[in-house]
């Protein structure tokens, strides 16, 4: 059911106070539409949503599967390439190097694409948090990455990031470019390059 007809979630949001929050409406890409396959995806300090899909994920599901460690297997809960996506990239070292551990994660599901699946071999943006920094990226393998923008607004004292523009009367939302990794924090941001598919290649 959606978030918004559910009572406790009012209860929640009378009581609970935070400086960062994620949020996002679940529409599936060939998953079911369940609680476990709705984002964001957490595990320990990490939060983490993807909109896009990696191309024919039902042709390598098992493959990608495979690339999630034991440690971290117990830690799957649905059965989507988002949530796979993100323990792969807990397992390439996203405490210590969030965005090369989102460039190495997605790599790997472009190779299982290109060998298994099916065109657009990745297409994402995704949003990441470990409680104290928000991080995003914008990138796909064709022309047509999901759109994504951000905005500070003074008036509300925060930064917004969206997949499209909240109040469309309002201006000063600026779009991401396609192929980069943003860090927030505060007022500053901090656009770098993003390139999983020339990951992929070398390998």
């Amino acid at each position: 059911m959606p978030a918004w007809y559910d009572p406790n979630l009012r209860s929640l949001t009378a009581q609970a106070n935070s400086g960062l929050f994620l949020a996002h409406v679940r529409a599936s890409t060939g998953t079911a539409t369940s609680r476990n396959n709705c984002h964001p995806f957490v595990h320990g300090q990490w939060s983490f949503m993807h909109n896009g899909q990696a191309g024919g994920y039902d042709q390598f599901r098992r493959d990608a599967d495979m690339m999630i460690p034991e440690g971290l297997y117990g830690a799957r809960k649905g059965a989507t390439d988002s949530e796979a996506i993100f323990l792969v990239a807990l397992a390439e070292g996203i405490d210590g190097e969030p965005r090369g551990a989102l460039e190495r994660a997605p790599a790997r599901f472009i190779r299982l694409a290109r060998q298994k699946g099916a065109l657009p071999h990745l297409r994402m943006t995704a949003a990441l948090s470990d409680g104290h920094r928000l991080y995003a990226v914008r990138y796909a393998t064709d022309e047509n990455a999901p759109s994504l923008y951000y905005r500070w607004s003074a008036t509300r004292g925060g930064m917004a990031v969206v997949s499209e523009p909240l109040e469309a009367e309002e201006g000063g939302w600026i779009e991401v470019p396609t192929a980069s990794f943003c860090t927030f924090e505060g007022e500053t941001v901090k656009v770098e390059e993003f390139m999983p598919c020339r990951l992929a290649a070398a390998a």
